[in-house]
């Protein structure tokens, strides 16, 4: 454990001022999971902590190369630019996502949409902590694994031709990941403005207002401000038609 907080201290970070006081603790996140718990009591004194006021740039050491980033508190987004220079969303990252630069990886666009925090570990200190505990590079490779996954899913849902159909996918794939379960459905809590839901479906901002109006109407969600219920009859009904699919594809 030594030699891989060693890496961390050769970081530059520490006591550089950047350091917050509160931290999420590590043993609730996915990419820790297993790993002895005095072990990540240890980890979490030593792990910097790279605070990112909402709407602020990037913090330099959030983009280093040959690093990975894992998010601590609030929430980020992930950009990826098309070939005309349009950014789209394509990722939602709350506390326990990671993003990286590890390897030849080029630094993501990447905004906090709340005020957040990231630590930031070098990939030397990467390298330490999987050689002592290998288990954590099953972890990584899982979350990137899942990470994959959802990209596959947002590729098939933005080709869809329609912005209401677009808008009504995306709804439904975050609601799977940030959903609150209510009373009245499961209800999104993003605080997004239309023109990021816009972002998120590659859509102008117009033309994503349009299509929540033509979701309200047909019942599709209901809406109060900026939260958003999908509610349970359209989630069974969504379940019942994904099940039939699965089926038939058997």
């Amino acid at each position: 454990m030594a030699t891989a907080l060693s890496e961390l201290r050769q970081d530059g970070l520490r006591g550089s001022g950047i350091r917050g006081g509160g931290r999420i603790d590590l043993t609730r996140m996915d990419l820790f999971a297993g790993l002895p718990e005095r072990d990540l009591t240890l980890l979490d004194s030593r792990l910097p902590l790279v605070r990112w006021p909402r709407g602020a740039s990037m913090p330099e050491p959030l983009s280093r190369p040959d690093h990975l980033f894992v998010v601590r508190d609030g929430r980020l987004a992930l950009f990826e630019s098309t070939a005309p220079g349009h950014e789209i969303m394509i990722s939602l990252l709350d506390a326990g996502a990671i993003y990286s630069t590890l390897g030849s990886a080029p630094a993501s666009s990447v905004s906090a949409l709340e005020d957040s925090a990231v630590s930031p570990l070098s990939g030397r200190a990467v390298e330490g902590l999987i050689a002592r505990y290998p288990r954590l590079g099953r972890n990584l490779a899982e979350l990137l694994s899942d990470r994959v996954a959802m990209l596959r899913e947002t590729v098939a849902l933005v080709s869809e031709m329609r912005v209401e159909d677009r808008l009504r996918a995306r709804l439904h794939q975050l609601a799977d990941r940030f959903g609150v379960a209510t009373r009245a459905g499961i209800e999104l809590r993003l605080e997004l403005t239309h023109a990021q839901w816009a972002s998120l479906v590659g859509a102008s901002r117009e033309a994503v207002t349009t299509a929540f109006s033509k979701l309200r109407a047909s019942g599709s969600v209901e809406m109060e401000g900026r939260s958003i219920t999908i509610p349970w009859e359209v989630v069974r009904a969504r379940e019942e038609a994904l099940s039939l699919a699965a089926a038939q594809n058997l």
